[in-house]
């Protein structure tokens, strides 16, 4: 199933945030995740990581929108990993903003009033991102965004294949059979979030493992078919699915 983009709508006019709700209602592979009057409390729900997409105005009351932006770009750092990638797109009455605009990087500048077909096309330039940055998991292959050296690149990778991941700053290192790694420019909670749970167990803050590769299990560390790279046991009453797992498949 396709993963649907969360929009969060920020505008101080109560009749500009209806027909954008309306839009988004009405378009497949979007689904609203708030909106709201006020641009303080809505760059406090911008907080929680839990939007893709911001649809915004420049003039509010309360808090510009190149002011709102502005601190939305802060939130964008690498570091801060609850709001990696998240496009904006402004939606404004006046086009005096936009060349300053941009340069925080936003995916358009659309006018009100706004029809439709135009809102489409921003959304069309929101999807391209995302299909690049978000590609789907299929039931036994994915193409991951895999970074190499400065640039990226569109991989294959069969999910079955992964032996484990292991997380490394911002990205995420899968290793393969014959200590082959590949490297995804995204951190491993993400990348986990798309893998099926029932074989991918976090066994340590820095380790995934799938489990159908599991060979023998010690104290510390775990013996993986394929690598010589041993993967090490985090504190087991931190991570109970990896406890539990243990558990029903002791080896006797």
């Amino acid at each position: 199933m396709k993963k649907k983009i969360r929009v969060g709508i920020i505008d101080d006019d109560q009749t500009a945030i209806d027909f954008l709700s309306e839009y988004v209602s009405k378009t497949a592979g979007l689904v609203k995740a708030f909106d709201e009057l006020d641009p303080n409390k809505g760059l406090a729900k911008l907080m929680n990581g839990s939007v893709d997409l911001l649809i915004v105005d420049m003039e509010m009351n309360a808090l510009s929108g190149m002011d709102l932006i502005a601190q939305i770009k802060e939130l964008q750092r690498p570091s801060r990993k609850s709001r990696f990638g998240m496009q904006v797109i402004i939606c404004s009455g006046h086009d005096q903003y936009a060349a300053a605009s941009y340069q925080y990087d936003v995916t358009d500048y659309l006018p009100k009033p706004l029809a439709y077909g135009r809102f489409v096309e921003a959304i069309d330039k929101v999807e391209q991102y995302w299909k690049e940055r978000h590609p789907m998991l299929k039931p036994n292959e994915q193409i991951f965004l895999v970074k190499v050296g400065r640039s990226y690149q569109r991989k294959l990778i069969r999910i079955a294949e992964i032996i484990f991941l292991e997380a490394e700053g911002m990205d995420c290192i899968l290793w393969f059979a014959n200590e082959v790694q590949v490297v995804v420019g995204k951190p491993m909670s993400y990348v986990l979030e798309w893998l099926p749970r029932e074989h991918f167990v976090q066994c340590h803050r820095s380790y995934v493992i799938n489990t159908n590769y599991v060979m023998d299990i010690f104290e510390k560390e775990i013996t993986m078919r394929y690598l010589s790279q041993k993967v090490s046991i985090g504190d087991r009453r931190n991570y109970h699915e990896f406890n539990l797992w243990e558990m029903s498949n002791q080896f006797y």
